[in-house]
């Protein structure tokens, strides 16, 4: 099928079979799925500005479908998304003034620009939160070891870091607190702060805001993992509403190649979700490291390299390798689940 808009022919499963892995990934990792989708669409020859739009444009409607299933299971924090709403969309007109000035330069400098933004904050981050959440289960390892007898998911606790505490030290009002988060007080400002970075690597690079985000709410506001995921989606609503609106005006993304990705990504946005509620913080971030690490790897491939086809496959690589390691967690869990409660309920 041909989308003229952005100049592709694509079979409309593959499409759909994209939206799959997209939301599963996206509901479990609270990531809008633009790490994954930006660089496939691009392999296939979809100018970046396009593929950013038609991103944020499918975005929404996943996002709407897995912010659903994290409110009922009490993984959003209402008071932080409040305030992070009206910050995002700053951000979000601010990364789409950034394209706009670029396009102004030809599209070799929108592809160029993009794609440097895209593989440098794909790999600082991943690295950082690799780094960080192997930190968390030699900790949660050597905890288990000492209490023979206990599993290891037992000790899945992410310690209170210095950066969060510091932060919620600073009494810049106006303050809140976020009870569901554990967070006693903190100032209105770290928030927004966080919340406009998000927006902007939203306009730009059409990524959910969950790539920075995520990581920003747990290293630097203190959020629990999993709250943070759920919270994060629900600015990604908002955010990628109002992003593809933008984008439309300018014309950036394809709503048509979108629908048909957002049929998939209404399904698989259950199940990441769904998987939340039985894997631990670490193994949450751990997974999203290595996930991104591996679509940096192929938007280096097609942007600076020109292997397009080299790109293709190791995106879709990623995809479906996280996609089934995040469904063979959500059945180990399932397991666990039911053999805890027959434990409990045996004499």
């Amino acid at each position: 099928m041909h989308f003229p808009i952005a100049g592709v022919t694509v079979n409309p499963y593959y499409l759909i079979g994209l939206g799959v892995l997209v939301g599963v990934s996206g509901g479990f990792m609270g990531m809008g799925g633009g790490w994954l989708l930006v660089p496939a669409l691009s392999a296939l020859g979809t100018p970046m500005n396009i593929a950013v739009g038609t991103s944020l444009a499918q975005m929404l409607g996943a996002a709407i479908v897995s912010a659903m299933r994290h409110w009922q299971f009490g993984n959003i924090s209402f008071r932080i998304a409040t305030i992070m709403i009206p910050g995002s969309l700053l951000g979000v007109e601010f990364g789409a003034f950034i394209i706009e000035l670029l396009k102004g330069q030809g599209p070799t400098q929108v592809d160029f620009g993009i794609g440097v933004t895209f593989a440098g904050i794909l790999t600082l981050v991943s690295l950082f939160v690799l780094r960080d959440a192997l930190k968390d289960y030699t900790r949660a390892r050597q905890l288990a070891a000492s209490h023979p007898g206990d599993s290891i998911h037992k000790y899945h606790v992410t310690p209170v870091r210095p950066i969060p505490r510091r932060l919620q030290a600073i009494k810049l009002k106006p303050c809140i607190a976020c009870p569901i988060s554990g967070i006693e007080s903190i100032s209105v400002w770290a928030i927004l702060a966080v919340a406009f970075i998000m927006g902007t690597l939203t306009g730009l690079l059409g990524i959910g805001g969950g790539l920075v985000g995520l990581p920003l709410l747990v290293y630097v506001i203190g959020v629990p993992t999993r709250v943070a995921v759920g919270t994060v989606v629900l600015t990604v609503v908002v955010a990628s509403g109002f992003g593809t609106f933008s984008h439309a005006l300018k014309g950036n993304g394809d709503l048509l190649m979108a629908l048909f990705i957002f049929i998939g990504a209404a399904i698989g946005s259950q199940i990441g979700a769904l998987a939340t509620r039985y894997v631990s913080g670490i193994f949450i971030r751990a997974l999203f490291a290595v996930a991104a690490l591996g679509a940096a790897a192929s938007v280096v491939l097609n942007t600076f390299l020109g292997l397009r086809t080299a790109a293709l496959v190791v995106v879709l690589m990623v995809g479906v390798l996280t996609c089934a390691l995040i469904i063979q967690l959500l059945f180990t869990g399932l397991l666990r689940s039911r053999r805890q409660r027959l434990d409990s309920n045996s004499p």
